[in-house]
């Protein structure tokens, strides 16, 4: 593979220099030792690579992104980050230019505020966006080093200017360095393949492409039957990712989503939607069906918005998988040859569905060659070792640094067990899999370098450029928090502190009480201990909003597009939104909090609620400052809520998102 890092070997020059054509260029530490022999004692990357010819050919229109941010921001550092912090991903993590917001309500760069926001979006972390200054920087001055290099050795020509260029190995090496980063913290081991991605949601495009892969080269079905659990509680566009569609308007490529199909592995395949013919039974509110995949999206509230049992979701999931098993065609045969079954770990409300004793009953009594379980971290709030045990288990898992672990919207990672991973990159050996390859989207979402070396196959299919710089400073600043929250921490200091700030919260909330607020009732618990697991998942603090509507009648319930406005004004300084108020100090500070969810979509007998959450940089203030302190700030924080509000007719009309 391209990286060897760590290894010593001996090896001829010859066979390098027949394998790789010689516009190769490479990096590493070489020393002599023989006129055609060399130790490589470090081998970091070779540009090069022998593509087949039905490989996705390489862009010759794009434009590098580094250049860009630097060319546009005149070499302001600082704003150069903050643009590439926007890029390679879809609109969700672009700033609007008059409110200076992402479309969750929360800024590209640092800002003064108090920050609960964990569970959408983040704020920047001061320092960790100072490690990505640095990083930025370093990728400057190799960029302007390597011009240097291309000009003709005279002093009258050095001195003048010449054509950009990207610095792709340091790029490489430092996203290398991201995995192995990844590895220390998440307890991998060197049998792990970790796949970078731009979103959490983007990730979700690995498992369907394996499932996919399998279904083809199966001979029980050749459709691909996949179980959305928690729904409407996990990313909005999850359904449609399980599915191998496209599902944001922006592409992390640029490139807008295609208007007249929007299957990613299935371009030519028909898309249609298709009702459940037996809710009740299934539990299955809607199917899709697009060519080759169809979805079943699985809820853990009724329509009034109550929890189901654990028992009861448990249910509804092998329910749905037996169903999907039993299914034929007319022909009598099978339709589904694999069952992509999601186990969510931290839905928007802290909740998992289904439980680890249901999806591992599932794949016991149905086979792991039929059952493909992926379970969605993407909230991030694990315990300590928890990756480790589901990658044991043979499990997929999606999960992100740009939840809990404090950095900014968004960065995902796919992680394979070694076998799984070497299924997948072995399907893609045939012509026919390159082929798929070649006519699919999957390029528009990640190119070879966001690959694992592990897999070769796949990743000579796919396009070098171009180089995806927003993905590699959205991991750098992630990463920051999480070594500190996993190194200078103890599983039950941080346990403690979770704890600890989840009931101050409450508490908070509950003393300021109706007529205004009211609790969300605490999550649903999967066992007696109350481990960094349960301490983590319980961090996401909802609850109901009302307001005064200045008609002298009592508080009434907000609407989901309220509950947004409500979510910008805490965001923003009213001082500047509402000049024409004379408004307290309380309401200038901003105030950065969770989307708000509908607990029922589609019911009117439900109210959607707001969320504040707690955050790795927030557990690690926390164990700096004291959480005291911590709370005080959560104290300001719904102050100015209730504030909001109580003058909730005064500020409506001026509202403008």
């Amino acid at each position: 593979g391209p990286y060897l890092a760590g290894t010593c070997l001996r090896i001829s020059f010859r066979d390098i220099l027949a394998e790789f054509p010689t516009s190769s260029t490479g990096m590493g530490v070489i020393s002599q030792a023989g006129p055609e022999e060399a130790e490589v004692k470090t081998f970091v990357y070779l540009n090069s690579r022998h593509r087949p010819a039905s490989a996705v050919p390489e862009p010759d229109d794009e434009k590098d992104q580094m250049q860009d941010a630097l060319n546009s921001c005149k070499g302001d550092l600082e704003a150069a980050l903050q643009r590439l912090l926007e890029e390679g991903g879809d609109e969700r993590s672009m700033t609007d230019a008059k409110t200076g917001l992402t479309k969750y309500h929360t800024p590209s760069r640092p800002t003064d505020g108090i920050v609960r926001s964990s569970c959408t979006s983040n704020v920047p972390d001061e320092v960790a966006f100072s490690r990505g200054v640095d990083v930025l920087r370093q990728l400057s001055l190799e960029a302007r080093n390597m011009s240097k290099n291309l000009r003709p050795a005279s002093s009258e020509h050095r001195a003048a200017a010449s054509e950009f260029v990207s610095p792709e190995a340091l790029f490489q090496k430092l996203l290398f360095g991201v995995r192995e980063r990844l590895r220390s913290v998440l307890q991998l081991d060197f049998s792990d393949i970790i796949n970078l991605f731009p979103s959490g949601t983007d990730a979700e495009l690995m498992p369907a492409l394996l499932a996919y892969a399998r279904a083809e080269c199966g001979s029980r079905g050749s459709r691909v039957f996949s179980v959305v659990t928690a729904s409407g509680e996990v990313g909005s566009g999850t359904t449609d990712a399980a599915t191998g569609k496209h599902f944001a308007k922006r592409l992390p490529s640029g490139r807008k989503k295609p208007e007249t199909n929007c299957n990613v592995f299935a371009p030519y395949a028909d898309s249609k939607f298709t009702e459940s013919e037996d809710t009740e039974s299934t539990g299955s509110e809607s199917s899709f069906d697009a060519g080759s995949f169809v979805a079943a999206n699985l809820f853990l509230r009724d329509s009034d918005g109550n929890l189901y049992s654990a028992d009861d979701m448990d249910r509804k999931v092998e329910q749905e998988v037996e169903a999907a098993l039993e299914e034929k065609n007319p022909d009598g045969k099978y339709r589904y040859g694999q069952i992509v079954v999601h186990m969510v770990v931290g839905s928007k409300t802290g909740q998992i569905m289904p439980s680890e004793k249901c999806l591992q009953r599932i794949v016991k009594k149905h086979g792991k060659d039929v059952i493909l379980p992926v379970v969605d971290a993407c909230q991030g709030r694990l315990r300590e070792g928890s990756v480790r045990e589901y990658l044991d288990r043979e499990w997929i898992v999606l999960t992100t640094g740009s939840k809990f672990m404090g950095g900014p919207p968004f960065a995902g990672v796919c992680l394979l067990p070694g076998d799984l991973g070497r299924e997948l990159d072995n399907y893609f050996g045939t012509e026919s899999a390159a082929c798929m390859m070649a006519a699919s989207s999957f390029h528009e979402y990640v190119t070879a370098s966001l690959l694992s070396d592990d897999m070769p196959k796949l990743r000579a299919l796919l396009p070098c450029f171009p180089l995806n710089y927003g993905v590699l400073m959205r991991w750098t600043l992630a990463l920051y928090s999480m070594e500190v929250y996993f190194g200078d921490l103890t599983s039950p200091q941080r346990s403690e502190l979770l704890t600890g700030w989840t009931q101050g919260v409450r508490g908070i909330v509950a003393g300021l009480g109706l007529p205004y607020l009211q609790l969300l009732p605490e999550r649903l618990r999967q066992g007696d201990e109350q481990d960094e697991l349960e301490a983590a998942l319980g961090s996401i603090v909802s609850f109901h909003c009302r307001c005064n509507r200045g008609d002298s009648q009592e508080a009434g319930t907000m609407t989901m597009e309220e509950l947004r406005r409500v979510q910008f004004f805490m965001a923003s300084n009213i001082a500047e939104t509402h000049p024409q108020l004379n408004v307290p100090e309380l309401a200038k500070t901003k105030c950065f909090m969770g989307q708000p969810v509908d607990l029922a979509p589609g019911s009117s007998s439900s109210e959607p609620v707001l969320r504040v959450a707690a955050s790795a940089p927030l557990v690690i203030k926390a164990a700096r400052q004291g959480l005291e302190e911590v709370l005080q700030k959560d104290a300001q924080l719904f102050e100015k809520l209730r504030w909001l509000l109580d003058n909730w007719h005064l500020l409506v009309p001026r509202a403008a998102l």
